[in-house]
Order: C-alpha cells, then sequence, then structure tokens
C-alpha cells in the first residue's frame, strides 16, 4: 500500500519511515503551501525568465545564460538558487519553502533525526529529461546511504510534460562497481540505464499535483520521462538534505573541509558559486576531471590539502 501523505502523530511516523526504508521513496500530497509557491514562482518570472545573466546549469554542468524554448519556458535548469545572492527575492522565497516547518517535520518522520542541512536546490521550468542515476555518485552522508532528496511539484504537473520517476526499492543496488574496479561515470550511468531498461515494468512516474512532495534516498534510481509535448511546463523544486549531524561527501571521498552558511537557524552548503570568470575555469576543469577517478581523486586531495593550509 502507497503511503500518500506525510503527518507528524506517531504512527504515520513509524509508518513513513519503515515504507521509506522498504521502498527508497515516500510520497507527501499537499505539503508546500501554494502561497509559498506563488511567491517562488513570481520571484522567478521577475528576478531570473527575463535575466541574460549566466547560471550554472545542473544539466550542462555550464554557465550558461537562459534558453528559451518556443513556449516560453527555460530549457536549461537551475542549480542551488538557494545560494543566489544576486537575485535576492527568489533565494528568500526558496529557503522559505526549503526550510518551511512542514518540510522539516517531514524530513524528521523520514529519517528520524532532528536536524537536516540543505546540500544542493534545483529550479526546472522545462523538463531536461535528467537521466536515470543514483545520487550517491555525487552527493551524500559519510557513511553513505542517510542523504535523500525531495521533488517538490510547482505545478500539476501534464504527464506529457515529461514526469519524474523512481524505481521502488533500487536503494539496494550496486551499480557503480564491475568485481574489482570502480567504473568511470560514464561507464556507470550506462549501467544505470541499462537498469532501468531491464526494470522498465517497476518504474513509478507519479501524477504530482501543485505542493506535492516525493522523497528519495541517495541510492534510489531516479529520473526524468522525456517530454510528450513541449506546450507543457514542468516546474518543480528540488533539494538534497543530510542529517545534520552526519559528514557530508559522495561514495569516493568525504568532504571534510565545505562550509555552512545560515538562513535563521538552518544550515545549507551551495556547490557552485553565482557566475565569474573564475568559477566558470574551475568548474570546466572539474568537468574535464570527472571522467577520470584517479586524477579527481588527486584534485580533490589537493583542494583539501590547499583548504587546510588557509
Amino acid at each position: 500500500m502507497e503511503i500518500s501523505a506525510v503527518t507528524s502523530s506517531s504512527s504515520s511516523t513509524s509508518a513513513v519511515g519503515a515504507y521509506y526504508r522498504e521502498n527508497g521513496y515516500v510520497i507527501a500530497e499537499k505539503l508546500v503551501a501554494a502561497s509559498l509557491i506563488d511567491d517562488l514562482l513570481d520571484a522567478y518570472r521577475r528576478e531570473i525568465l527575463p535575466s541574460k545573466s549566466k547560471f550554472y546549469r545542473q544539466n550542462t554542468n555550464r554557465y550558461e545564460a537562459n534558453v528559451i524554448t518556443e513556449h516560453g519556458y527555460v530549457a536549461n535548469c537551475f542549480l542551488d538558487i538557494h545560494s543566489y545572492r544576486r537575485f535576492d527575492a527568489l533565494r528568500r522565497a526558496s529557503l522559505e519553502i526549503l526550510f518551511h516547518p512542514s518540510i522539516l517535520a517531514a524530513l524528521n518522520n523520514i529519517t528520524g533525526f532532528d536536524d537536516h542541512n540543505l546540500m544542493q536546490s534545483m529550479l526546472f521550468d522545462a523538463n531536461t529529461a535528467t537521466p536515470p542515476h543514483q545520487d550517491w555518485w555525487y552527493l551524500d552522508s559519510v557513511p553513505g546511504g542517510n542523504l535523500l532528496a525531495a521533488w517538490i511539484a510547482l505545478e500539476d504537473i501534464h504527464e506529457a510534460a515529461g514526469r519524474f520517476y523512481v524505481i521502488p526499492k533500487s536503494q539496494t543496488v550496486n551499480l557503480h562497481t564491475a568485481g574489482n574496479k570502480s567504473l568511470s561515470h560514464s561507464e556507470w550511468l550506462k549501467r544505470v540505464q541499462q537498469y532501468c531498461e531491464e526494470n522498465n515494468s517497476r518504474l513509478l512516474a507519479p501524477a504530482m499535483k501543485k505542493g506535492d512532495v516525493l522523497f528519495w534516498n541517495s541510492r534510489t534510481v531516479h529520473g526524468a520521462l522525456p517530454t510528450k509535448d513541449g506546450k507543457f511546463s514542468r516546474k518543480s523544486l528540488t533539494a538534497h538534505y543530510l542529517p545534520s549531524h552526519m559528514a557530508f561527501g559522495n561514495l569516493f571521498t568525504e568532504k571534510d573541509w565545505i562550509n555552512y552558511h545560515s538562513y535563521n537557524e538552518h544550515r545549507y552548503f551551495a556547490n557552485q558559486p553565482e557566475y565569474s570568470m573564475k568559477a566558470m575555469l574551475i568548474s570546466r576543469v572539474k568537468q574535464t576531471l570527472y571522467d577520470h577517478p584517479v586524477a579527481l581523486k588527486l584534485a580533490r586531495k589537493l583542494q583539501r590539502h590547499s583548504i587546510s593550509d588557509i
């Protein structure tokens, strides 16, 4: 039986946590108030949609200006909007949602932990057809498997827009090693894609309504279905949370060098700074290294040492 709502009662807390641990995801219906979503979208339309600035894009891993579709949507999505200092209305509206008591209570119900740090956010206007993956390759708790993410519908998502999906119970699957060999990033993505094709009948792409939230585990395979009709937007906000007492990293390393910022009493991290020539050059070097595990490991070690010497 699918649990469709998260409440704060003790019985539901137990049921929600058990469902999440077994299936790798859980859905909370109407968790985010429409007024909070409207504030975010108003700020987006005022500050971001008409902007000529470059933003870091999750789907291309580059700093790019907005690419507008024929129907008026931004085709390339946004990373870490919660740290947009130059666009303060959007930043504050996103943080009001991502640290809202309803979200924090749901996180507590799911994990059983009292406090969570915000580690990443993404904003989608149109669907970018994100390929299937598991988050823990990129970001996770240390030890792994305790980071979780939230996909928040900012409108009623039409089926033709390309819905978000998960593969239930895929959080138990190891797809990043073959024998004793650690796979490269591109090889790993191919294995995840193959896993999805072999388990297509298990794929779950729920009909999400405005304010609904789907939470999933860092190990759960997920992605987005292709867009069937570009006249439909797929406005959504995602966030990744870490139990605050745990270290941050991914499958390969612990990122003990990170610095947190605060919003009210809550802590957040932003991996990608706003656009500058320096930030763009650093991002290109990182992207070049990303498919070479040995070189990337060395670069991370050098980064840790350089920061510790400051």
